[in-house]
């Protein structure tokens, strides 16, 4: 049940709608004195491209209210001195046997209010508050973990050509972290059950045709210096690293969507960072991911054939 709605007087008053910006100055990247204003300021530019990936989402934010050297906590509820113009929506948790408060940002201003609370990095649910049951992606999380950068360029490579066989488009993204992301649109058609089945269909065809560089291996002892192919970011509740969000990490960098020609050999997720990003998107006059929130594939004739590929 969402706290508030459209038809809320203050949704119409650009006045009541004002964040109350503090502390613009505090350095939150002590080695490049990048700011919290300069934080704000990246997320009020890049928010044309963010919003469509947070819009009727579920968020969660990680605060960093001193900065990425400072104490950071994790926060799924929205708190209740929070102006009425943020939307919030009430979720059942099975696991925290509660319903959670979360922030959903469906405009700019939502944004940069959760923004000023100290949230660096921005995840969100693989579907929408309307639709909850049925993800818009599915994903396939590569996680080096000790193994070299160019066998997840590697792993990411085959996902690719394994979904062009299966005639399904894919669309690639730095984690912003240590790995990259391959989401995969669904339209809406799957349940998360379905959703992760279908990821780790996919995942175990990849190991079986790359094992000496990719494992499924949840343990990172059992992983033997293998690029982790994470199917199971696909249950329902799980969070994805929302496209653009920037990271708390030294060089500020930020969860790029990618080309697939650029997932090469001089690709890093180093390479895009708080700094350069907008430039970037100007550049290229297109977000490359924007399609897994519109592209539709032929779902069950794909997973027909992905389990003939298994059985071969």
């Amino acid at each position: 049940e969402s706290v508030s709605g459209p038809d809320d007087a203050a949704q119409d008053d650009p006045e009541d709608r004002r964040v109350p910006f503090t502390n613009l100055e505090k350095v939150f990247w002590p080695e490049q004195g990048t700011s919290k204003g300069d934080l704000v300021d990246y997320y009020r530019s890049i928010a044309p491209w963010l919003l469509p990936y947070l819009r009727d989402r579920p968020l969660v934010m990680t605060r960093y209210p001193d900065g990425i050297a400072g104490k950071s906590f994790y926060q799924k509820d929205a708190p209740e001195w929070a102006p009425s113009w943020v939307r919030r929506e009430q979720v059942w948790s099975e696991h925290a046997e509660r319903e959670i408060r979360y922030f959903v940002c469906d405009d700019v201003e939502s944004l940069l209010y959760v923004i000023n609370m100290g949230t660096i990095p921005l995840h969100v649910w693989s579907s929408r508050v309307s639709d909850l049951p049925h993800p818009d992606w599915c994903i396939l999380d590569l996680d080096p973990k000790g193994a070299p950068f160019a066998d997840v360029v590697r792993v990411a490579r085959m996902i690719r050509d394994l979904c062009e066989d299966l005639e399904l488009p894919s669309f690639p993204k730095t984690s912003g972290s240590s790995g990259l992301h391959v989401l995969i649109p669904l339209g809406r058609a799957l349940t998360y059950d379905q959703s992760r089945g279908f990821a780790e269909l996919m995942a175990r065809l990849v190991v079986q045709t790359l094992p000496e560089i990719a494992t499924i291996a949840r343990r990172v002892q059992s992983r033997e210096g293998k690029v982790y192919v994470d199917y199971l970011q696909n249950r329902h509740g799980q969070l994805l690293v929302a496209p653009f969000s920037v990271r708390p990490l030294p060089q500020a960098p930020v969860s790029m969507p990618l080309r697939w020609r650029e997932v090469n050999a001089k690709l890093s997720n180093e390479r895009y960072t708080l700094h350069n990003a907008e430039a970037r998107l100007r550049k290229l006059g297109e977000d490359p991911c924007a399609g897994v929130l519109s592209v539709s594939a032929d779902l069950p004739r794909a997973l027909a054939r992905l389990s003939e590929r298994l059985a071969e």
